[in-house]
Formats: structure tokens, C-alpha cells, sequence
């Protein structure tokens, strides 16, 4: 039976992960915050040589929606930045066989043309309300693809579409678009209000994915992608917020 470290396992990738995986024939392995601080490098590496996954995903990080990277640029550059670092080298050297590292959306150029292509990363500047995040997902990244080239791991990165679904985070502070969009039209149904205003002009974009789905392709990576380049992950029915 193989053991599979989820990392960040109360998250909404985290809690799908967790869904899906309880139902194949793995040992699934987890710590809550308490147990486990994923910034401390010296915590991270007891944790991972003693349980001894035979793969790693990195699922853990701290997220939000505009508002929220926003108000709070460095612990998102900084958190994410340590989590990834630390998780990355711990496996690495455990001698952990598969990591699976996620990318975002937002690490695309502001201006980036349509289909985003992975030959479109860092042609451009980033969107600035979210740069730190995207610097450090990015830098996770580039942490991945090192060791790859290096030490000849077999770790993938994979950039998910936009995820929704169980578990999403509906605080206007911290949420994405599907969330909010869900609260606010909720609250508007409540308040018997005539029309709900949203930021933006309603022309831009996304490629919508359901967290259940993504948790699917997950595994399916871990079976059978074994490529260096990034791979996007997504529904691929792109639509415009109106």
C-alpha cells in the first residue's frame, strides 16, 4: 500500500484530495497546524524522514482573493515561500519517489493571451494585486524543476484553472470569484435587492474547475505523468464572468 502525504489536508484542495484518496487503496498521511508548523524547516524534515511517504503533495499555502492579497502581501509571499521550500528539499531528502507542487492561475502575465499556454509564463509583468503570491508559486516552481534537473527527481508541477466547489471559502476578505459570487447573490436573494454589483468590466475570462475533478487528476498524474515541462489542469470551457 502506498503512503501519500497531503500537505495542507484541511484546505479545499487539501479536504478533496482527502476525499478522493480515502477511497483508493493508499495509507494517507496528515498533520494538522498544530502538529505541524510547515514553515519550520527543521519540523518538516523530522516529519517527512520518520513517516516516510512514497509521494508528497504539496496542497498547503496561504490563499485569497484580491482583497486579501491585497491587505497582506508579505505573509503570502513568505508563507507559501517556506511551505514550498520546505516541503520540496524534506522529500528530496527522504528520498521521496513522486511530489506533486501546484502553480495558480494568477502566476500568468496580466496581459496573457488566450488559451494560456505554458510558454506564456513569466513573458510579462504579473497582475500587481496578487505579484507576491504569484512570485512565490512561481518560485516553487522553479524549486521543483531545479531539483528535477539536478538530482534527477521525478516531481511534477501541475497549475490548476480556477477550482470550486465543498469547502471553498465564502469570507468576501479571502474568497475567489465562484464564492463570492455565490455569497453575494445569496445575500442579494435574502435582502430582496433588485441587482448585485461586481468589480470589473464582466469580459475577462476563466477556465472554471470543480475541486472533485481536480482531486481525480491528481492521482492521475501521480500514475502517469512524468514530463519536466508544468502542465495546465483545467475544464478547458473557458467563460466570461457575466
Amino acid at each position: 500500500m502506498k503512503k501519500i502525504y497531503i500537505a495542507g489536508h484541511t484546505g479545499l484542495v487539501g479536504s478533496a484530495l482527502v476525499r478522493y484518496f480515502s477511497k483508493q487503496n493508499v495509507d494517507l498521511i496528515v498533520a494538522p497546524r498544530s502538529e505541524l508548523d510547515l514553515t519550520c524547516q527543521a519540523d518538516v524534515q523530522t516529519f517527512i524522514s520518520h513517516k516516510k511517504p512514497d509521494a508528497v503533495i504539496v496542497a498547503c499555502g496561504r490563499v485569497g482573493g484580491i482583497q486579501a492579497n491585497s491587505k497582506q502581501p508579505a505573509e503570502f509571499i513568505y508563507e507559501n515561500l517556506m511551505m514550498e521550500a520546505n516541503l520540496i528539499h524534506a522529500s528530496w531528502k527522504a528520498g521521496v519517489k513522486k511530489l506533486l507542487n501546484f502553480g495558480s492561475a494568477c502566476i500568468y502575465p496580466k496581459e496573457c493571451p488566450q488559451p494560456m499556454m505554458i510558454d506564456h509564463l513569466m513573458t510579462n509583468k504579473l497582475e500587481p494585486t496578487n505579484e507576491p503570491y504569484a512570485l512565490a508559486k512561481l518560485s516553487g516552481m522553479s524549486l521543483v524543476s531545479s531539483y528535477n534537473r539536478q538530482y534527477g527527481t521525478h516531481y511534477i508541477n501541475a497549475i490548476p484553472s480556477n477550482l470550486y466547489g465543498p469547502g471553498d471559502c465564502f469570507d468576501l476578505e479571502r474568497c475567489h470569484v465562484i464564492a463570492a459570487l455565490i455569497r453575494r447573490f445569496h445575500e442579494a436573494k435574502e435582502k430582496k435587492m433588485n441587482e448585485v454589483i461586481l468589480w470589473g468590466s464582466g469580459q475577462v475570462e476563466r477556465d472554471f474547475l470543480f475541486i472533485d475533478d481536480f482531486a481525480e487528476a491528481c492521482d492521475l498524474l501521480l500514475q502517469r505523468y512524468d514530463q519536466a515541462e508544468p502542465i495546465n489542469v483545467g475544464a478547458e470551457r473557458p467563460c466570461t464572468i457575466r
